[in-house]
């Protein structure tokens, strides 16, 4: 099966002193795509910063590794 490579970054927004319930984004303000690159979430960590003004940020970047189960509607048809 395939195996996905994504980055995550999450951050507690300055609220959330428990760290399973932190914030886990990758959209820009106006796309739902998780960055592509490091560099991609670091621009984006930067733009939150200047947006939300957090009073101390803590965001992470996190590259993740995710692995395909099922099998496309493509793969199906075959």
């Amino acid at each position: 099966m395939a195996k996905i490579n994504a980055i995550i970054i999450s951050c507690s927004s300055d609220a959330e002193l428990d760290a399973r319930r932190l914030f886990l984004w990758g959209a820009g303000k106006y796309a739902k795509w998780l960055p592509d690159s490091i560099h991609e979430a670091k621009k984006r960590i930067i733009q939150c910063r200047i947006e939300h003004k957090c009073a101390c940020c803590d965001a992470e970047i996190h590259k993740v590794e995710i692995e395909r189960t099922k099998l496309t509607n493509k793969q199906q048809l075959r």
